[in-house]
């Protein structure tokens, strides 16, 4: 790295570190890799609470999706933003080409083990109070609603236009046009039987298939005691409205009091309407509302 390159990154870094900081660390897996993940957030004077941030499917990098910080900022501007990185994808990775090490490790199962080692990790900070909110949309969704029962410290989960309420294999094949379900229901079929890392239909291994096709991430939220948020959009093609409403049934019919859901009528996957008005602004101020209002 040249010697002017160099100076600017550590006057960035120490600016930077005057009013908030952002690092990335990483610790190594049972098989040898690796697990990157990311902190940034609020003066590293006192202790602050942590907002874990899952993004949906595909193998960019964490680090380059502008929407987390963007959301962060307007969900809980005093918490210290944590994002991990899903197996295989370096920090910085455009996602362009996933490398085979993605399509080997990636799953969701893995996913929620990551992080709870990271958290884990992060028991050890000074800097941390004790306190975790847990945030994911899409497919990061279905990761916090799996992760929520298995962290004790944490305060809630929010989940942002998921489809956990149902079988994540039904909930897909629902969203997919006629002519592609009957694929679906054979590169299912392939996948329990035979779940190869190199083998991929639908911007995921048969490994991460054969892993999610049964599960109904809404089940772990009904096991856990802290305030749940749910957010779904009516007009969501991604993740039909059907999947959400099954996750209002379960877990309310699970009994779980301190359960809520909104659903926002003619919004897409990503709160914008049929005339192209994005309406993230207002459910993102609506959230941070609803969590400033939790019993401490």
């Amino acid at each position: 790295m040249r010697l002017g390159i160099l100076i600017g990154l550590l006057l960035a870094t120490a600016s930077f570190e005057r009013d908030a900081y952002a690092e990335t660390l990483s610790l190594e897996r049972a098989d040898g890799s690796r697990i990157v993940y990311h902190l940034a957030g609020p003066p590293r004077r006192g202790r602050a609470p942590i907002l874990i941030m899952f993004q949906g499917s595909g193998c960019d990098s964490v680090a380059r999706n502008d929407r987390i910080p963007w959301m962060a900022a307007r969900l809980a501007p005093n918490h210290v933003v944590l994002t991990v990185e899903k197996y295989g994808v370096a920090a910085g990775a455009d996602g362009e080409s996933c490398v085979a090490d993605y399509w080997r490790g990636n799953s969701l199962s893995q996913r929620v083990t990551d992080a709870a080692h990271v958290i884990a990790q992060l028991r050890q900070a000074r800097w941390w109070n004790g306190q975790l909110v847990i945030f994911g949309g899409s497919e990061g969704g279905a990761v916090a609603a799996m992760l929520a029962p298995l962290i004790p410290e944490t305060r809630a989960v929010i989940v942002w236009s998921s489809g956990i309420g149902l079988p994540i294999g039904t909930m897909i094949r629902s969203a997919l046009p006629p002519q592609m379900q009957a694929e679906a229901d054979r590169v299912f079929l392939d996948a329990r039987a035979n779940p190869a890392a190199d083998r991929q239909w639908g911007g995921a291994s048969y490994r991460w298939w054969a892993d999610a096709l049964d599960m109904v991430p809404a089940r772990s939220l009904a096991q856990t005691r802290v305030p749940v948020l749910l957010v779904h959009g009516t007009r969501d093609q991604s993740a039909p409205i059907a999947s959400a409403r099954a996750a209002r049934d379960l877990v309310v019919g699970a009994g779980k009091a301190n359960f809520t859901f909104r659903e926002y009528e003619g919004y897409d996957h990503f709160m914008i309407d049929a005339e192209g008005v994005d309406h993230r602004v207002e459910v993102l101020a609506a959230i941070a509302t609803w969590l400033r209002h939790l019993p401490r």
